[in-house]
């Protein structure tokens, strides 16, 4: 009885913490959500700003993606997006990264990351 009484304890414990995690990822994807809308959903926001906060969205997109509700095609627009981003974050000029960004390939781009804003969108109403 006692080890039936302890092993009991020792769930309600594990799921309190797993509960607590997953409030708080819930809060920390809401919170993001809303940055990413108030960042590239504003057409008010200028293009320097969206470039340098696009490694944010590219990381919000990497760790969420399966929380957006996205078709297979724009699925495979955002995907084609972050790995073209990803490419060119890798290259190098002599060993170092280049430097430089990505922001002005935005226009190009701009589809796919109206696609991931408005699946954001959908996903925290």
């Amino acid at each position: 009885m006692n080890s039936a009484l302890q092993i009991s304890c020792l769930m309600v414990v594990f799921g309190c913490l797993l509960g607590t995690g997953l409030c708080q990822t819930d809060a920390e994807f809401t919170a993001k959500a809303r940055q990413m809308i108030a960042i590239f959903g504003n057409p008010s926001v200028d293009q320097y700003t969206k470039g340098r906060n696009l490694p944010a969205l590219v990381d919000f997109y990497q760790k969420y993606s399966n929380r957006l509700q996205l078709t297979p095609q724009e699925r495979a627009n955002a995907n084609n997006v972050v790995r073209r981003y990803r490419m060119q974050q890798s290259q190098q000029v002599d060993g170092v990264s280049a430097q430089g960004g990505f922001w002005f390939l935005i226009p190009l781009f701009a589809p796919a990351i109206a696609e991931i804003v408005k699946a954001i969108a959908t996903a925290i109403i």
